[in-house]
């Protein structure tokens, strides 16, 4: 599959980095210096999407974006702005921008917006009938064909509903499932494709910081607010707000966001004038709302709002046909991206593998191939390879292996993956000690005697949230 992406940068250290990054990540990057480069490279081809810094020394971006719009309209364009750069960002987004990054940039969002913006630009389905969900199936983000019957109902539901006039969508399932990718998928498979997909994690926030960049704030609203900020609602405008662990919300910015969904309109924090948006608004949890609802902690009113088109997905120890899919998609995802040659899981691992419980559900399956590819060798995979069925003292000798192995190692001369070695070895860590504390994350801290932030912070980075 094409993976093209031009980048538009009269700055040689960020073209340099960019194309160093994203074809570590699977990318074939262009670069352009200037507009009439960037031209020269449009004359001659069409990328998947172009990332588009605002100022050049020959022009603006902004006119670029304007002239792709009207002749390339499907070419999802991200803007790059200085951070800060509040007008800019928005009177992008109104002009058609798929999306926009803050330099300096980010690269976990960065790849993240690529993510989104190759789906968008994925070829959509030729054929009708029954192979409609299949072909819905290869469009979205991380999903592979599905064996399971209920999958099938869950992918036949997103369907149905992504071309729904329903603003609102309430996605629940346990953490690790995929709730991010439905949400893209209904997304994408939407009349609001063309425009922004935002996403906000509600339990990563707290509450001032969360309304701030929800609703935006009024110069002067409060201690820091030193100008004026436009929120993601306003940013989302035609398009889509995923509010990821919604359950996690505050009371207070519920109300407020009750509010939106009934009347479309709020006010910036410390504004007197109401806006009016027209924005999707796709809710995610792992809680169950009905027993929160009884407990106190989320609005009965916002509940039933929320939960007028619900989707379950199922958890994956509900659907074992799906596990030797997954893991055989994943091998040979991290296998290329690191060089090796597996191609397919052998009888006995698919055995293992299958009657697996994967409490962390896809995530846990994803991240153990990327463990397998990354430190096995072969063309199949063999049970021996695959670290499950072993005993807490096992574990535990391997981690003080892996740190022994890593302190005594000599540096080999062409060098070795600093940073690789030591995410591979925070994350192990951070997985016992999950376990350990059975999926409680204040116990975890205290285990790994980190504040419950810190360690919130390293469990998104290692997609183990």
């Amino acid at each position: 599959m094409s993976r093209r992406i031009l980048v538009v940068d009269d700055q040689e250290s960020i073209l340099f980095f960019l194309r160093k990054t994203l074809e570590q990540e699977g990318y074939e990057v262009i670069g352009a210096a200037s507009s009439r480069e960037a031209h020269e490279q449009l004359a001659e081809s069409i990328p998947d999407v172009v990332l588009l810094d605002l100022k050049l020394p020959d022009g603006s971006g902004l006119t670029i974006l304007e002239e792709l719009q009207r002749d390339e309209p499907d070419l999802a364009v991200v803007m790059m702005t200085a951070f800060g750069d509040v007008d800019t960002s928005v009177r992008a987004m109104k002009l058609g921008a798929f999306d926009y990054v803050n330099k300096p940039i980010r690269l976990e969002e960065l790849l993240g917006i690529l993510d989104r913006a190759m789906a968008r630009t994925r070829p959509k389905p030729r054929t009708a009938g029954g192979d409609q969900n299949e072909q819905l199936f290869r469009r979205s983000v991380g999903i592979v064909p599905s064996g399971s019957q209920k999958m099938r109902e869950v992918y036949d539901l997103v369907r149905r509903i992504s071309v729904s006039e329903s603003s609102t969508v309430l996605i629940q399932g346990e953490s690790g499932v995929g709730k991010d990718v439905v949400a893209n998928l209904v997304h994408q498979n939407s009349g609001r494709r063309d425009h922004a997909l935002l996403e906000i994690n509600c339990a990563s926030l707290p509450e001032n910081l969360l309304e701030s960049e929800l609703f935006g704030h009024e110069k002067g609203a409060f201690t820091d607010a030193i100008s004026e900020k436009v929120g993601l609602l306003e940013l989302a405008n035609k398009g889509t707000l995923f509010l990821d662990e919604i359950g996690e919300m505050s009371l207070p910015v519920q109300v407020k966001l009750l509010r939106v969904l009934e009347k479309m309109s709020f006010r910036r924090v410390g504004g007197i004038k109401d806006i009016t948006v027209d924005v999707r608004i796709l809710a995610a949890t792992n809680r169950d709302l009905k027993n929160a609802v009884a407990e106190g902690t989320f609005r009965e009113d916002l509940y039933y709002r929320l939960n007028v088109l619900p989707i379950h997905i199922p958890p994956l120890r509900d659907r074992p046909e799906d596990v030797a899919v997954l893991a055989e998609h994943f091998l040979r995802l991290y296998s290329e991206r690191f060089g090796k040659h597996f191609e397919r899981l052998g009888d006995d691992a698919r055995r293992l593998l299958t009657d697996y419980g994967w409490p962390g559900n896809i995530r846990e399956l994803k991240n153990m191939m990327e463990r397998v590819a990354l430190l096995e060798d072969g063309r199949e995979l063999e049970i021996g390879q695959i670290p499950l069925g072993r005993s807490d003292e096992e574990e535990t000798r391997d981690v003080i292996r892996s740190i022994e192995q890593a302190i005594t190692a000599t540096i080999p001369a062409d060098g070795l993956d600093f940073e690789g070695l030591v995410e591979g070895l925070e994350r192990s860590l951070i997985e016992k000690a999950f376990r350990a504390a059975d999926g409680n994350q204040s116990r975890t801290a205290k285990l790994l005697r980190l504040n419950r932030d810190k360690l919130r912070y390293r469990m998104k980075s290692f997609e183990l949230l």
